[in-house]
């Protein structure tokens, strides 16, 4: 039994060193198979921003593989929490490698870590490298709170976390992005974070981040990366400065120092900055290099998150569009001309230019070969119309290439075109005088002319007399040599084109003859004369007036041997709409040309007929008032009611009649002071009444009560009394305006309201004008009938025509105002130096008589 037991014994404990041994010799394997393995070492741990960790360590050189595998381990917080853990390979035999890590949570937030270790596919890896640290802003000795990242600019779409770091003492519960509350991450004691996922892209003014604490916050700027530009183009315009212009895709939403940096890299030449303010538009621009025909040009568009590039290879010579620098125009009344002027280096190259003209749509074209000063495009422009505007522009380009763009649109105003009507008067008694007479007409009613230029050619001499004239006519001592006359009209443009007219050597006076005229006018005939070669002219002058009167004339063609003149206006007045109104008159005040030469009749007078618009005014009532004074434009209307509306009708009228009216409505306005009379009247006989009752006040208080019982009146009992009393008094009645006397006169009817036109040299013809009788209580009507009549006598009583208001009607508006009318027939040649007009022959001479207007009372 002893000696079983001592072999059990043995056994076992050879079996425990056996064991020991195996175990032992594994170790030791171990050991000598890890210490074959080089720790790798970190020789470097650096942030290059706010997110990025760059690191750098030795490479095992031991190691024959190409093809190295690290195992690298970053740890946050001093807890080394690992955050990241990530293999690397680096097939480069360089001794010194390098990774950069990008952090969601800023390095700023708190510390980070990172270890490596090699691993080799042939043996067991490496022991860990120590921890290399990089620390955080939150061990710094500070009590205020601090938040990251904070004027940053951030990647659209991106992943970011957002911390703060507060004090001890401090409690954090909320964060927020914008607007928007996020749930809270506890990254140690005293940091708290929050995770944003695919932020969105801000404008201008950022985002910001901040805590329920207090008003910190930390500002933010979130953009993408720059896109590719397109349609990227280089191009010049005059050959010394070359422009490029881009599309952009995607605009950008900051701006400042945050916004985009453009370069252009020229080849053979220095990069060039573009400073990019419009980025519709985006352009840049460098100068062209001498002798240098392809250009290899490429743009760099760079940001904080990164860069791209578009490149453009072109031949200089095909991109070229030049642009006038100046556009220049002179008005002219029918023509105009147009200057371009082109500035640049253009020598050996062809250029057209043209130019546009709206309205109309003209276009001309003008070849020119270039060269390297200014240059000068001159066009014509004709057959416009005057004081009529325009725009033009213009283009050019290099024969071959496209047309360079239009300049700015150029409005001009051709000039007015002034026509000088000018005839003479010649007379030989009681001297020997040539008055020149002359009418303008412009296309432009608002021309201004300042005067008149006139100058006197003589025969037989160089002689040449010019004056300045400020009327429209002049009277000039007759001369046997006096030739030729010419005026022009001074505007502000210039001179206008001038009127020739020659003076006859020997002249014969024109004949008179009167004719008679209708309601259409009066009907000029005359025998034609061969020898006129040009026109005749029909002069004529109211009757009655002494000379030098108002003389008018018109030219007829040399075909033509009749012409009818109109005798009434056409024109009608223009009323001033705010005239000087009261409660009782109105002062009208109007604008009319009454020596316009488109008249065709002598303007005597203005003719206003007023019509009160109330209900109360029955149809007639109305009444008329006559200007006699053709040159005044005023006239006071009186004798109106307060407060009513009146229509007032203006027409100018002649001889012959009156024209087309001009209607205008003014409301009188109310009268204050019978008003104020009215109200303080019965208030002053009141009291009066008081004061001389107060003398006997103590007399009064005497009596008893009793008697002054007849006072003590109900209010309603008064107004009964009152209401009683007026109906016996008929205080209170409105009551329609009845007529005293009403006479019923027979009116003879007419056909036709147009003046009959008669010779003036019957006499028998007169005025006849209504009777007025005076109203005996408000207002008398007389219906009368107006019309012309004829030059027959009527045999009507004496009683009947002149009473006391027919002779001061008579004085008003009597008045015989006549036309004076003569023809010449003359014979006009072609205008040329060293050519005269020939002696007008003298054809006919009528005089033409027009009534006044004459009334009768039927």
């Amino acid at each position: 039994m002893l000696r079983e037991l001592t072999s059990t014994t043995m056994i076992l404990h050879w079996t425990k060193m056996l064991t020991v041994f195996i175990l032992f010799e594994n170790v030791k394997g171990w050991n000598s198979s890890s210490d074959t393995v080089t720790v790798p070492d970190i020789i470097n741990l650096q942030a290059l921003d706010m997110w990025r960790l760059e690191m750098e360590w030795m490479m095992n050189q031991n190691e024959e593989e190409r093809n190295q595998t690290y195992e690298i381990q970053v740890g946050r917080t001093t807890n080394m929490d690992i955050v990241d853990s990530m293999n690397v390979s680096k097939r480069s035999l360089e001794a010194v490698h390098t990774l950069v890590w990008t952090s969601q949570l800023p390095l700023n937030c708190v510390d980070h870590s990172v270890r490596i270790r090699f691993i080799s596919e042939a043996s067991p890896p490496s022991s860990w490298s120590s921890w290399k640290t990089i620390y955080g802003e939150m061990n710094l000795a500070h009590n205020q709170i601090r938040l990251f990242p904070d004027e940053q600019v951030l990647r659209e779409g991106s992943t970011v976390m957002f911390c703060c770091i507060f004090p001890t003492e401090t409690h954090i519960t909320s964060l927020f992005f914008g607007k928007t509350l996020y749930e809270v991450i506890n990254i140690s004691p005293r940091v708290k974070a929050i995770r944003v996922e695919n932020i969105n892209a801000t404008n201008s003014f950022g985002v910001i981040f901040y805590h329920d604490r207090n008003s910190e916050a930390a500002h933010n700027f979130v953009t993408f990366p720059p896109e590719k530009p397109f349609d990227f183009r280089c191009e010049t315009e005059d050959m010394r400065l070359v422009y490029c212009s881009w599309k952009i895709q995607r605009a950008p939403n900051l701006t400042g120092d945050r916004r985009r940096k453009y370069t252009l890299l020229i080849s053979d030449s220095k990069a060039v900055g573009c400073d990019v303010e419009n980025t519709d538009h985006p352009s840049c621009g460098f100068d062209v290099i001498q002798q240098q025909i392809t250009y290899n040009t490429t743009l760099l568009v760079t940001n904080s998150l990164g860069q791209a590039s578009e490149t453009y290879i072109f031949n200089i010579t095909d991109r070229v569009f030049p642009v006038p620098e100046h556009l220049e125009v002179t008005a002219g009344v029918f023509d105009s001309l147009v200057i371009l002027q082109l500035d640049g280096c253009f020598k050996g190259l062809l250029l057209i230019c043209q130019i546009e003209l709206e309205p109309g749509g003209i276009k001309q074209d003008l070849d020119k070969n270039g060269s390297d000063s200014m240059q000068y495009y001159a066009f014509k422009l004709q057959h416009l119309k005057p004081s009529t505007q325009y725009s033009i522009r213009g283009r050019c380009a290099v024969q071959g290439n496209d047309w360079g763009r239009w300049t700015t649109q150029r409005l001009f105003i051709t000039e007015p075109l002034v026509t000088i009507d000018l005839w003479r008067q010649i007379r030989d008694h009681p001297n020997r005088t040539v008055t020149l007479l002359w009418k303008t007409v412009s296309s432009d009613s608002e021309l201004y002319i300042e005067a008149y230029n006139g100058c006197v050619s003589y025969r037989n001499t160089e002689r040449n007399v010019c004056m300045t004239i400020t009327q429209t006519q002049v009277e000039l001592t007759r001369d046997l040599n006096m030739s030729d006359i010419t005026v022009r009209a001074v505007i502000q443009s210039g001179l206008s084109e001038p009127a020739h007219i020659t003076i006859p050597s020997a002249y014969i006076m024109p004949r008179e003859k009167r004719i008679m005229g209708n309601e259409k006018g009066f009907q000029l005939t005359w025998t034609r004369d061969s020898t006129t070669t040009c026109d005749y002219i029909v002069e004529w002058c109211m009757l009655g007036v002494a000379l030098p009167c108002n003389l008018q004339w018109r030219k007829v063609p040399a075909n033509q041997s009749s012409l009818n003149l109109n005798a009434e206006p056409t024109q009608r007045p223009t009323l001033y709409s705010s005239p000087n109104i009261t409660w009782s008159s109105v002062n009208l005040k109007w604008s009319f040309n009454e020596k316009d030469p488109s008249h065709t009749g002598f303007i005597t007078r203005y003719v206003i007929m007023v019509q009160d618009d109330s209900e109360a005014a029955s149809n007639l009532s109305y009444f008329i008032q006559s200007v006699d004074d053709p040159c005044s434009k005023s006239w006071m209307v009186s004798g109106l009611e307060e407060d009513r509306s009146y229509t007032f009708q203006l027409a100018a009228c002649t001889s012959a009649g009156c024209g087309p009216e001009t209607t205008a409505v003014f409301r009188t306005r109310k009268n204050f002071y019978l008003l104020m009379v009215k109200v303080l009247v019965p208030l002053v006989v009141l009291v009066g009444c008081c004061v001389c009752l107060w003398s006997y006040r103590n007399l009064i208080r005497g009596f008893p009560e009793e008697a002054f019982g007849f006072l003590h009146v109900k209010a309603l009992d008064l107004d009964e009394d009152l209401y009683e009393a007026s109906e016996k008094i008929h205080t209170l009645m409105i009551e329609d305006c009845k007529w005293c006397d009403v006479e019923i006169l027979d009116v003879r009817p007419i056909t036709t309201e147009k003046p009959w036109l008669t010779g003036a040299e019957d006499q028998s013809c007169s005025f006849i004008t209504p009777e007025v009788t005076p109203p005996s209580c408000h207002l008398t009507t007389d219906l009368t009938n107006f019309t012309y009549v004829s030059c027959v006598q009527q045999d009507l009583p004496s009683e009947e025509l002149q009473t006391e208001a027919t002779k001061q009607e008579s004085e008003i508006s009597g008045f015989s105002s006549d036309y004076v009318t003569s023809s010449h027939a003359t014979m006009v040649q072609i205008h040329s130096p060293g050519q005269s007009q020939s002696r007008g022959a003298l054809s006919s001479a009528n005089q033409i008589a027009v009534s006044g207007r004459q009334q009768q009372q039927l």
